[in-house]
């Protein structure tokens, strides 16, 4: 007949770092969505393209500061990969030395987008991480140990 032994690592630690860092993940995440969203509220100055790689580059004025961004969508906020999936879109629609409308921040004006219609997937993955998020603050609270009985 064996003994059950409970494994004795400080479970407590691990969740409270798990949920530390996910949380610090979920943060920094849901801001970049919360930015995307609200690009469509943002105010507009007039651009034009300067170079192409995946995205156009383009240069604005907003208070008589010049500044030079590259993002194509609101969506690269929180997705770098939409600029690949629209690279082929936005080389026909972007052309070098084409007038751009850039929507820019308010708060930040060096951060801008030309297109600021927003993809509700963004939403859904920081729904997402928050519930990770929950369960690795309940891990914690509740004292959940990692790994199963064992049997010597």
């Amino acid at each position: 007949m064996g003994i059950i032994i409970l494994t004795a690592m400080p479970s407590r630690a691990v969740w409270l770092f798990l949920f530390i860092f996910w949380g610090l993940i979920t943060a920094l995440f849901s801001r970049q969505v919360w930015l995307a969203h609200t690009s469509k509220n943002w105010p507009t100055t007039a651009g034009v393209v300067v170079a192409f790689y995946e995205t156009p580059e383009y240069t604005y004025a907003v208070k008589g500061q010049t500044y030079t961004n590259s993002y194509g969508s609101c969506n690269e906020l929180f997705n770098r990969l939409w600029s690949i999936r629209n690279s082929a879109k936005y080389a026909v629609r972007y052309p070098l030395q084409a007038k751009v409308s850039v929507h820019y921040c308010p708060k930040t004006p060096a951060l801008a987008v030309l297109e600021n219609s927003f993809d509700r997937s963004g939403i859904v993955f920081v729904a997402a991480l928050v519930l990770a998020t929950f369960f690795f603050a309940a891990g914690f609270v509740f004292g959940w140990r990692f790994g199963g009985a064992q049997t010597h």
